[in-house]
């Protein structure tokens, strides 16, 4: 059985649970890839183990990594 679950959707246009499945992959990667990069399309990408989001998000952002952004209290900057 594949490891991660995709569910996608149009911003404010979900259909819920098993109607916004896409698929299953073996990897958060592969599964990133099957993502159409439309501009209103959301994604959530959940281990099928533990039924956790790992990744989510607007699918034209899909590639970009939320590591590199910090608040501005958190980064020593004032605002």
């Amino acid at each position: 059985m594949k490891k991660y679950l995709v569910f996608t959707y149009y911003v404010g246009r979900s259909l819920g649970g098993a109607k916004d499945y896409l698929d299953a992959f073996d990897s958060v990667e592969e599964a990133l890839g099957n993502i159409l990069d439309e501009r209103n399309r959301y994604y959530q990408i959940v281990d099928r183990q533990s039924m956790k989001v790992v990744k989510e998000g607007l699918a034209m952002f899909k590639n970009f990594s939320t590591k590199g952004f910090t608040r501005a209290e958190d980064s020593g900057f004032e605002k």
